[in-house]
């Protein structure tokens, strides 16, 4: 015998699933952006303006936010530590606010700090929310809580720190 489905159960199903598209979009703009960090032609231009406004070594700043965006990227995509991505990614446009985009205003379009804006805004969905249903962590989750690393943490004697690592989701 089916089930009729109703207005609520519709609402509740969907927003288990609604924080896709914001991962999606959000994780494929990081990983496009540390992706041209770290090509050739990229790295060198990125190093270059790191040192012209004072970040130095640039080079070495240019490879840090290069992997970390790409890194962030994949895993917002993909839906696995998830809030560590969203973390990293707070940090990077918190910075390009700061240093390059905060002087312009808000307007994108005069270099403004719009876009950046709404990327954090984005991650901070993602590090309240979480990843949703549709994510590798939500597919892995229950073997691992069969037995796997959080059932050992929970037999075990665990540091306050690594009883935040559910967190990290």
């Amino acid at each position: 015998m089916a089930t009729a489905m109703t207005l609520t159960s519709l609402e509740a199903r969907l927003a288990n699933h609604s924080v896709l598209p914001l991962r999606a979009t959000l994780g494929s703009t990081m990983l496009y952006h540390g992706i041209s960090k770290l090509k050739p032609e990229g790295l060198e231009q990125t190093a270059q303006f790191f040192e012209n406004i004072g970040i130095k070594p640039g080079r070495t700043w240019a490879l840090a936010t290069g992997w970390t965006e790409a890194v962030a990227g994949v895993l917002t995509f993909l839906g696995i530590g998830t809030r560590v991505a969203a973390v990293s990614i707070l940090v990077t446009q918190a910075m390009a606010i700061a240093k390059v985009h905060g002087p312009k205003g808000f307007n994108n379009q005069a270099g403004g700090y719009e876009f950046n804006l709404t990327l954090i805004a984005g991650a901070l969905g993602l590090l309240l929310g979480g990843p949703g249903n549709l994510s590798v962590h939500h597919a892995v989750q229950p073997r691992v809580r069969r037995g796997g690393l959080l059932g050992l943490l929970r037999r075990q004697r665990v540091s306050p720190i690594g009883r935040f690592a559910p967190l990290l989701a």
